[in-house]
Parts: C-alpha cells; sequence; structure tokens
C-alpha cells in the first residue's frame, strides 16, 4: 500500500499539472480558465473517490494504473486540438464559456482515476482512519517528489506530451517492479532506455499535432518553455510566432514594427538608449538598427526561444538581450541600467503575468531605469479609430488611470493600436503638431508614421472621442486589486453570444458572491444542530480543510509572481513546499496520536493568515521566495493536521463508512476555492478583503469545533 500511495502522489500531481499547462498553450488561458479547469479536475478528483467509495464497486490499483497511464497523453492530445472545435481561423480567441467547458472536460477523465485510486488503496488497509491518513501522507510525498520532477523537466528535456508518456512509463515500471529482485539491474537500464526513446520521438508527434492545428502553414518549429507552448510557422514568406495557440508576432509586418517603436521618437528625437519589453525581432530591431545612433536592449525571459528565433530570424549586431523576467530585472537594474525611452509591449493583459507590468507599482518601478527626459510607451492593442465599444472604454480608462497613478503627463492616440505615452517632464508635453513634424526629423524616412498619415490618425474628431472613453472608469490596476484582465474578459465576451451574458454578470454582480458564505453558514449550522454532531462536523473539517489552504496556496502564488517576479521557474518549490508540509503535518498528528487535534490545527492556520496578511507587503525581494515558502509549509503542516483531526472525528468506529466521502469533501472545498478565490474575488473585493474572508472563516470554525467537541 506505500508503494501505491507514493504512486498515486506522483500520478495526481503530474496529471494536474501537465494537463493545466496543456489547457492554457491550447486556449491562450487566463486565470479565469485556470480556475474552471482546476474546478473540473478537482470536482473529478472528488467523483472518483466517492464513486471508489462504493461497496459495490470494487477495482485494484493496478488496472486503475494502467488506465491512468494511458488517459493521460491521451488527454493531453485532446486538449491539443481542443481549439480545432470551437475556431476555424488558427490563433483566434476561443470563446470563454466554450474553453471552460472544453477545460473541464478534458479534466475529468484523469481526475476520476487519481480519485478512485485514492479510494481503491485506502480498502488495503483494515483500519479506515489510520488507512486513509496513511495514504494522504504518502501521496503528498509522491507528488513533492512528482511536481519537482516535473517542473525541472519540462520545457527543458521534454514538451508536456512527451513528459505525460515518460510519467506512464515510470509509474508502472516502479509499480511492478520487484523489491529486492536482481532483475533491477536490468530494469532500470531498460526504463533508462524507453525515457530516451520518448524524448526522441515525441517531438515528431508535437510538430504533427501542430501541423494538424495550422494546417495553412509550414512548422518550422514547435517546443515548450517554462513559459509555455511555442510554434514558428511560415507562409509566403512570413515567419509567425504562436504563443499558447495566440499570434505573438509576424514578420516583415512594418506598420506594426513602425508602430511598436517610432512614436515615442516623435517625443524625444535625440534619444538613443531604448528598452523593449517583448520580442523585438519581428521587425522592431531591424528599424532601431536603421535610426542613427540607437542601441536597442530587448528583455524577455524565454532564452530557448531567443536561440530557435535565431534560426529564421538573424540578430542585428546593435541586439541587446537580457533574458530575465521583466518585473525582476527592473528589481535589480533600476539604478545600474538608465534608457531615454522605455517601449512596454507584453501582449495583451489578459492573465495576472502580464497585467502585473500594467500596475501603478511597476510602473513606478520602471521610472527608476528612465533618464531625467525619459518617456515611457505602450503601444495598447486597442482599436479606436473609429466605433469605441462601452467594454472598450472602461478598459482604456482603468489603463489610463494606472498610468496616470505613476507619471504626471499621459497621452493617448487613437488608431488601430492606441498608444500610451507616459512621462514626468513638461518639456516632452508638446503640441501633436509639433510631434508629427518630428517625423521629418529622423535618420530613417517613416512609410506609416509619418506627416502624410498621422494627421487623419490625429484628427480633432477621433482624440474627443478617446478622451470621453476614458471617463467611463475611476479605478485604475494596483496588485491589491488587479481589475484589467477582468476587465478584458469582459471586452473579449462581446464576441460570443454565452459570453456576453455570462461574464458580464459573473464580474458585474458581486452582490451574488454572499451565496457562497451564507451556504457555508447554513452547512455548519446544519451539522453542529445534528444528533451526532462531532461526527458531523468531522465532514465540515474536511471542507474548510481543502477550501482554505488551495484558496491560500493561490494567492501566495498570486502574491510572489507580482511583486517578485516570474512564478514559472520558482513554483516547483512553492508546490514541493506545500505538499512536503502536508506530509509533516499529517506524520506528526498521527505520532503524537491526540484528541482535538482540529484546535491546534486551527489555530494555527489562523496565526499563519494574520502574520502573513500584517507582514506580505512589507517583506523585501531577497526575501520573498523564503518567505513564501515559510507560509506554505506552515499552511500545508497546520492542513494535514486538520485532514487527521477530521479523519478521527468522522471514522473513529465506522469500518464500513464511505472511505472516499471525507477526501471527496476536502477536494470539493478545494474546488470551490480554485474557482472564486483568485478568479473571481481577488478583482471584486481586493486581496486584503480576501484575506480577512479567511481569517473570520477560520474563526467560526473555531468556534463550531469548540461547541461540537
Amino acid at each position: 500500500m506505500n508503494r501505491k500511495a507514493f504512486l498515486l502522489g506522483f500520478f495526481s500531481i503530474g496529471g494536474q499539472v501537465l494537463l493545466l499547462r496543456e489547457l492554457i498553450a491550447s486556449f491562450n488561458g487566463d486565470e479565469l480558465l485556470i480556475g474552471t479547469a482546476l474546478f473540473g479536475w478537482l470536482i473529478a478528483v472528488a467523483g472518483g473517490a466517492g464513486l471508489g467509495g462504493i461497496r459495490k464497486i470494487k477495482i485494484k490499483a493496478l488496472p486503475l494504473f494502467i488506465i491512468g497511464a494511458i488517459l493521460l497523453p491521451s488527454s493531453i492530445i485532446t486538449a491539443r486540438l481542443g481549439p480545432l472545435f470551437a475556431i476555424s481561423v488558427p490563433g483566434e480567441v476561443v470563446p470563454f464559456s466554450t474553453a471552460a467547458l472544453l477545460s473541464i472536460a478534458a479534466m475529468i477523465p484523469v481526475g476520476v482515476i487519481s480519485g478512485w485510486l485514492f479510494t481503491a488503496i485506502t480498502r488495503e488497509g483494515h483500519r479506515p482512519a489510520k488507512s486513509i491518513v496513511q495514504v494522504y501522507l504518502l501521496e503528498g510525498i509522491g507528488a513533492f517528489i512528482g511536481g519537482v520532477a516535473i517542473a525541472a523537466l519540462v520545457g527543458i528535456v521534454y514538451s508536456t506530451l512527451a513528459m505525460a508518456f515518460a510519467l506512464g512509463v515510470v509509474m508502472l515500471t516502479l509499480y511492478l517492479m520487484p523489491v529486492g529482485n536482481r532483475k533491477i539491474y536490468i530494469i532500470l537500464p531498460t526504463l533508462l532506455a524507453i525515457l530516451v526513446v520518448i524524448k526522441m520521438i515525441i517531438p515528431t508527434l508535437d510538430i504533427y499535432l501542430d501541423r494538424t492545428k495550422y494546417d495553412s502553414f509550414r512548422i518550422e518549429k514547435s517546443f515548450d518553455t517554462h513559459y509555455g507552448h511555442q510554434a514558428i510557422l511560415s507562409r509566403n514568406e512570413m515567419i509567425t510566432l504562436m504563443t499558447d495557440n495566440a499570434a505573438e508576432a509576424s514578420y516583415p509586418n512594418l506598420l506594426q514594427a513602425e508602430s511598436c517603436l517610432l512614436p515615442p521618437f516623435l517625443y524625444k528625437p535625440d534619444s538613443k538608449n531604448v528598452l523593449y519589453i517583448g520580442r523585438a525581432e519581428f521587425g522592431v530591431m531591424q528599424l532601431a538598427d536603421s535610426l542613427t545612433g540607437v542601441k536597442l536592449t530587448a528583455l524577455d525571459p524565454r532564452k530557448e526561444l531567443s536561440e530557435a528565433i535565431n534560426q529564421f530570424i538573424p540578430p542585428v549586431a546593435g541586439l541587446n538581450r537580457i533574458d530575465d523576467d521583466q518585473l525582476s530585472y527592473f528589481l535589480k537594474h533600476q539604478i545600474i541600467s538608465k534608457y531615454d525611452i522605455i517601449i512596454l509591449n507584453p501582449g495583451e493583459p489578459d492573465n495576472n503575468k502580464v497585467s502585473r507590468l500594467l500596475t501603478a507599482e511597476f510602473l513606478n518601478q520602471t521610472k527608476g531605469s528612465l533618464e531625467d527626459h525619459g518617456i515611457l510607451f505602450y503601444p495598447a492593442p486597442y482599436d479606436t479609430d473609429r466605433y469605441i465599444s462601452p467594454e472598450k472604454s472602461i478598459l482604456l480608462a482603468a489603463l489610463y488611470n494606472t498610468f496616470k497613478r505613476a507619471f504626471n503627463y499621459v497621452i493617448l492616440w487613437p488608431g488601430e493600436t492606441t498608444l500610451f505615452f507616459a512621462f514626468d517632464d513638461s518639456l516632452l508635453n508638446i503640441s501633436s503638431e509639433q510631434a508629427i513634424l518630428n517625423s521629418d526629423s529622423l535618420s530613417y524616412k517613416p512609410q506609416y508614421i509619418n506627416s502624410i498619415y498621422l494627421p487623419d490618425r490625429l484628427e480633432e474628431l477621433k482624440i474627443a472621442r478617446l478622451e470621453k472613453a476614458l471617463q467611463a472608469s475611476l479605478r485604475a490596476n494596483t496588485l491589491n486589486r488587479p481589475i484589467i484582465p477582468y476587465y478584458q474578459a469582459v471586452y473579449r465576451s462581446t464576441a460570443d453570444g454565452l459570453d456576453r451574458k455570462l461574464i458580464p454578470f459573473i464580474l458585474g454582480n458581486p452582490q451574488f458572491m454572499i451565496i457562497l458564505p451564507a451556504l457555508i453558514l447554513a452547512l455548519l449550522l446544519i451539522l453542529i444542530m445534528r444528533r451526532r454532531r462531532r461526527r458531523a462536523f468531522g465532514l465540515f473539517l474536511y471542507f474548510i480543510a481543502g477550501l482554505v489552504s488551495l484558496s491560500l496556496e493561490l494567492i501566495s502564488f498570486y502574491i510572489f509572481q507580482s511583486t517578485s517576479g516570474s512564478l514559472y521557474s520558482e513554483m516547483a518549490i512553492l508546490i514541493g513546499s506545500f505538499m512536503i508540509g502536508l506530509a509533516l503535518g499529517t506524520y506528526y498528528s498521527l505520532r503524537i496520536n491526540k484528541e482535538n487535534l482540529e484546535y491546534p490545527a486551527l489555530l494555527l492556520m489562523l496565526t499563519a493568515i494574520v502574520v502573513y496578511y500584517a507582514t506580505y507587503n512589507s517583506i523585501g525581494t531577497s526575501f520573498a521566495l523564503i518567505y513564501q515558502i515559510c507560509f506554505l509549509l506552515t499552511m500545508a503542516m497546520a492542513t494535514g493536521s486538520l485532514f487527521v483531526a477530521a479523519t478521527d472525528r468522522y471514522y473513529y468506529g465506522k469500518s464500513e463508512s464511505n472511505r472516499g466521502l471525507g477526501y471527496a469533501l476536502e477536494i470539493i472545498g478545494s474546488a470551490i476555492g480554485a474557482l472564486t478565490a483568485v478568479t473571481i474575488l481577488l478583482p471584486l473585493i481586493g486581496l486584503q478583503w480576501l484575506l480577512i474572508s479567511f481569517i473570520i472563516l477560520l474563526v467560526i470554525s473555531l468556534i463550531g469545533a469548540i461547541i461540537t467537541a
């Protein structure tokens, strides 16, 4: 049973992480889609655990592991080809409602097997409480090792799909491997050989799947990085970069290149040092090379992508590449490096990874890297040349308010892309007529950003229409309340009938979120009023353990990514800390074998959140990772102890009880946390009130535990 429980954690974390990566890559997923996908996974696990606990349904662990090893790569292939069922144009944004349903469906098969395995393995123990906690403990250890291994290998050694095959092979080999048998010296080299074959063969399958998706293009390159799936396509001498199934850039595209580079030079023609945040290889670096004396620095963390692009678009001699996370770079270099112009072009702000670069906090950090007369330029991907919809107006107004919090002057240009110019120097606050005249003094003669085209773009009626749109909202995008990704979701929803009704309803009616605390309170009261209320309250503790722990884990991820840099390279450490904390808390609680463990568990969880609330905003960058590790480790240890306490309450003396019910309730709580905490509640009530809500919930749970003692 011990080996099986360990492999369950290995399989469970692998299935969850790999499927989430693939779904994000297939549906250019924002946080809304991540929440629905994780919700689908957890509900499927809960269903599998409950189904496996039915006494009439008894399936051994081995056939379930074999089915899981087959289903995981199959589900990843299905997820990758999912957009073909929803759109007809490669790279087109899939409507959220359709993407959410497809993501939930993709998670269900592997999730059900994962939950079913938990119950099947616990059946091998005679005492339900002991076997459930033992499997929970070893599952945490297996998940820790599996999560770290996957994070270290995916994007470096294996693609997401190749890792799914490798995980299945390793899992079944370890399951069937005899202990203390000399055949192990034959099995291990054979396993290594199979893993090498997977490394060599599966990339061909990756290319074939991309060729199926982008059938009108030639696939030049297809690979995974820590940041998602990349595909380099070609057609009619044009190179297109696809990032997570969205067209990030294309070359040659002179209009796009001029719009991304030249406008700030019209306000500051003597600029020499330029920092470009984004992929500069697709026209911008070639155009910068045509400007006399201009030195271009490109900032992007995807080093593997830089090496791949070089094969198709050779870099110019003057380009200086920096392979670093954008936020991390400014935190480390704002005193050393100074630029005349900083161009911010990170892509559409449909997720927190991009949204964190469009906050007042980050914009203030960029000011430290600007020269005294420097300018920050942001080409927003919104067409304001003609009609500006109400949804687009609110989004543009929020962006404008955010820039105004960091800079004294913010000027907007309408057009196919709306251009933001932000600076503090009043000398740069020149008229649009003067800016147009400056286009004739450049060493390069523009074909689009010139004195012929610009007067029409800056026509008074268009500017007045844009200025009116900026009055649609007074809110700004901040780390405490990141609203830009959600306004972006509302803006996109207008393209689909169901989205148009669903997303504005969810995000525009915060009063409906009262239903969730009301249901939790009703459940608490019902359980307290039951005759066997001590045992019944154990089910509530299962639910609270899942809801609070997963919600706080996602909040920790958000805070680290938003304040210290990229989450991707450190995610394995954070997940590993949480999983090993679960194991430690479970193990310690088993060893001491005391009653009423729920009291210290709830108190530890409550103390951790209160301390976190008071200190998360004042931790220096150099200590941020250690700080988050300590918080997650503490929360997870308290969660593991609470799981043991809930098990002691509910299963004591009930050997015939459904051994998957408590685990299923914990997963249901986690599913609700995944769907609501960061996805919906964070932009509606803000980070501080979200943390206060969990503090109140834990206080109520502690009171309930005392009443039902």
